[in-house]
């Protein structure tokens, strides 16, 4: 069972402390930039989850986590953003199923823990059957 999980923020604290609470669970890699991130996903894939921050430098989260998505649609996406952001992008991708889930920050540890393992369950749950083809 795949339980990789990679974590993208710029800033450290925020990444401490996502190792201080997800390490123990599940293999947790991170990164500090999008286009660190995505590299990372490319070079030490695949990820079952990917958590990114919607506000970094350079590649913003939305932008990370659509391209991951088309690298591979199965993996489950998390954006991490202040209240405000959530308008810049973020609706239309929850809507389009380009991301998994928007929390909000400060995200409880608890909560996040939980969806990254429901998240996980979800990736690596068998494909369903295609439907057959019925022929009269």
């Amino acid at each position: 069972m795949n339980r990789k999980v990679l974590c993208v923020d710029d800033e450290d604290s925020i990444l401490k402390g996502m190792h201080l609470h997800l390490s123990r669970e599940f293999d947790l890699s991170t990164a500090t930039s999008g286009e660190q991130g995505l590299k990372t996903f490319r070079e030490e894939g695949p990820f079952a989850v990917v958590v990114g921050d919607m506000r970094m430098p350079g590649m913003d989260g939305t932008e990370m986590l659509k391209q991951i998505k088309d690298l591979d649609p199965k993996v489950k996406t998390i954006l991490l953003t202040g209240h405000a952001d959530f308008e810049v992008g973020g609706a239309d991708l929850l809507q389009s199923g380009q991301l998994y889930r928007i929390f909000t920050k400060p995200c409880a540890p608890a909560k996040l823990k939980s969806t990254i393992e429901t998240g996980i369950r979800e990736y690596n749950a068998p494909d369903e059957e295609p439907e057959q083809e019925v022929h009269y």
